[in-house]
């Protein structure tokens, strides 16, 4: 509570209260004048039954614009609370809410209403002294004046009735329109499915006089990862050609840091409403209300996805902020399809079955899938209307230079038949293609199918149809080509040794000489870091293939050693594929071959380095740089037909 009437009284600053003078605003908003009488009335305007019954909600049909409030005169709304009882499980992002003051045409506020309340991407229970959901209950506590008139609505865009949709609207009366200083309450909401590589997303672009005051964003990957939280907030002020505000990271604008590594909180003015590490899920709020950005005639509020917006993910951003109208106007709102939570994420870099020209069947299309969900790659599919069982049809998946699994992203609905998978003379797969409404089937994987060499038909023949189903349609949105990584088997480590900071070229330690460098016996002892005893250990890859270093102590301005042996059975040239955190060397039988002083996260595969490996064994030595954070490393050499013997020692 007293987080809350701190929180109006600043409000009540930044709506035009004047420092040792007081308004009617500063009566209503500021706790120190909780004792002064009121030249208010507060008013409530609810969907109570004025029958005296027990039906206080209002039902809105499907399609329905619901009036919740439409106000004559000067007044500020100071509480708005909203319950729902929907049958459409994303009731939050297809019910749009909307709000005009003094007689605009244009709504100031268009937001998806889970999403003005901070909880359109899941129901979730969060608390801020703003807006938040309370056990059930969704909740406002922005103030929002208005001089001649106020209409709230909401839009029923779920395709079904909302059965009950209880609600407050509570204002103070004013006797006169508030001071011309006074500026309007503002929300939009922005959406890009798949941020463009290279563009950032907008968290808001707005022109007049005002003052940012607050964001709450979404984000969701398509790898499950969460390297799209090194992205930085780039704020523009009045058309600055450089931007006022640069931050550090996403999570740090969000005043958190390490990627969230604590998981779910809720401070007054900043918080982590959800984080899913299984879908690569962030849902987070930041409220500016010590630090509100004002801007005099225009302001463009950006964040990165990832560093220097490279990672392609799932945004969505509610931006709130207040400001003199006339306003500029909105962008058009998606379509409620394409506003709901992704329900299957088809990874970046998918092939595209409508790119594929098929084989036998002759009743296809490539149809249109935007009105059933953000969740197909491409917004389209490859349709099949087949004749009945035993139907089938045959795609050519390319060619590969190394082994490969594949996964197939298909589509199920009403009218959709069972299908089987064959390839190479075998089923490697298969699904049942019926539901209720068209819905992405999600993934199965087909397996290492792909191996070098030409391309390899994939025949999809109808088994059958469920009782229920209107046909037998074959729906294929995307294919999945994965490469078979099959890292290097053992290593031993040493480490850690230091990685002291130069004051003139940062941390040395990568280009510090250790005695690993230059001693081929795994029997002796080291002086690590402070002199502590370093000796070799054997440590056997993991499935996931990243050898974690964590274990290491220290493991903080460090470097660490990993040594193996690879056999060839002739010289030849293979490719190294290695993914650090941070930076790395790698030396081949004493030689240095590669390089790279960074700080990342590790991901397989960021670096390809040419081995040149000669008949015999090989010593394969890397060096991993540590700085902060996480620490370790993946590495595997690509040998399409699997000459290459391993091992951690070089066998006598």
């Amino acid at each position: 509570m007293r987080t809350r009437i701190f929180l109006l009284s600043v409000f009540a600053a930044a709506c035009g209260a004047r420092a040792f003078s007081q308004t009617p605003l500063d009566d209503i908003l500021s706790p120190g004048r909780l004792p002064y009488l009121k030249e208010s009335r507060l008013i409530q305007i609810s969907s109570t039954d004025t029958t005296g019954g027990n039906n206080d909600y209002i039902v809105v049909p499907a399609g329905a614009t619901a009036v919740l409030a439409d106000i004559r005169g000067a007044g500020v709304i100071t509480t708005f609370w909203v319950t729902i009882a929907s049958g459409d499980p994303w009731f939050l992002r297809r019910i749009l809410l909307r709000m005009y003051w003094d007689g605009e045409r244009a709504p100031s506020v268009e937001v998806p209403i889970g999403d003005f309340f901070g909880t359109g991407m899941q129901y979730k229970h969060y608390l801020t002294p703003l807006v938040g959901m309370s056990s059930g209950g969704y909740y406002s506590y922005f103030p929002m004046p208005f001089g001649t008139r106020a209409r709230i609505e909401v839009v029923n865009e779920t395709g079904e009735e909302i059965g009950a949709f209880y609600y407050h609207i509570d204002y103070q009366k004013l006797s006169r329109p508030p001071a011309p200083a006074v500026a309007r309450f503002h929300a939009t909401w922005h959406r890009e499915i798949r941020t463009q590589p290279g563009r950032y997303f907008t968290l808001l672009e707005a022109e007049g006089r005002g003052h940012l005051v607050g964001v709450n964003l979404s984000m969701q990957s398509y790898d499950g990862g969460l390297s799209f939280l090194e992205g930085d907030e780039t704020i523009f002020v009045d058309g600055e050609k450089t931007p006022s505000i640069r931050g550090t990271g996403t999570e740090d604008y969000f005043n958190s840091g390490w990627y969230f590594n604590h998981g779910e909180f809720a401070a007054p003015y900043h918080g982590l409403i959800l984080k899913d590490d299984s879908l690569g899920r962030i849902a987070a709020y930041r409220f500016h209300v010590l630090d509100a950005i004002p801007f005099r005639k225009s302001i463009r509020a950006l964040i990165e996805h990832g560093d220097r917006n490279r990672e392609i993910a799932d945004y969505s951003c509610t931006a709130y902020w207040y400001q003199v109208e006339p306003h500029k106007p909105f962008p058009p709102m998606l379509k409620a399809s394409l506003r709901i939570p992704l329900r299957v994420a088809v990874p970046n870099g998918a092939l595209e079955a409508e790119s594929l020209l098929p084989e036998g069947m002759g009743a296809r299309g490539v149809e249109d899938m935007s009105s059933y969900g953000p969740d197909w790659s491409g917004m389209t599919q490859l349709r099949f209307a087949p004749y009945g069982p035993g139907a089938e049809f045959t795609l050519r998946l390319p060619a590969s230079d190394e082994h490969c699994d594949v996964d197939l992203y298909y589509t199920k609905g009403p009218a959709y038949g069972d299908v089987d998978v064959i390839a190479g003379g075998r089923t490697v797969g298969g699904y049942a293609g019926y539901a209720t409404s068209v819905l992405p089937g999600g993934k199965i994987s087909l397996g290492d199918i792909l191996s070098p060499g030409a391309p390899l038909p994939v025949t999809f023949r109808v088994r059958g149809r469920d009782a229920r189903s209107r046909g037998c349609a074959i729906g294929l949105d995307a294919f999945v080509i994965r490469p078979r990584r099959e890292y290097i088997p053992a290593w031993e480590i040493a480490g850690p040794f230091p990685n002291p900071r130069d004051t003139t070229r940062g941390t040395i330690g990568l280009d510090s000489v250790f005695a690993p460098e230059g001693d081929t016996s795994f029997n002796a002892t080291y002086a690590g870091v402070d002199g502590a005893p370093v000796t070799w250990q054997k440590i056997s890859t993991p499935a996931s293939g990243y050898i974690d270093l964590m274990y290491l102590d220290p493991n903080t301005n460090v470097v660490t050693y990993a040594s193996t042996f690879v056999w060839s059975p002739a010289d030849r040239t293979f490719p190294l594929f290695l993914g650090s955190d941070d930076g790395a060397k790698v030396f081949l039988n004493g030689a240095e071959l590669f390089r790279l002083l960074t700080i990342r996260g590790p991901e397989p595969d960021q670096n390809i380095v040419p081995l040149a490996l000669h008949r015999g064994w090989n010593r394969l030595l890397l060096k991993i740089e540590q700085h902060l954070g996480g620490y370790g490393f993946y590495a595997r050499i690509r040998d399409p037909e699997r000459t290459l013997k391993y091992s951690a020692m070089k066998p006598e």
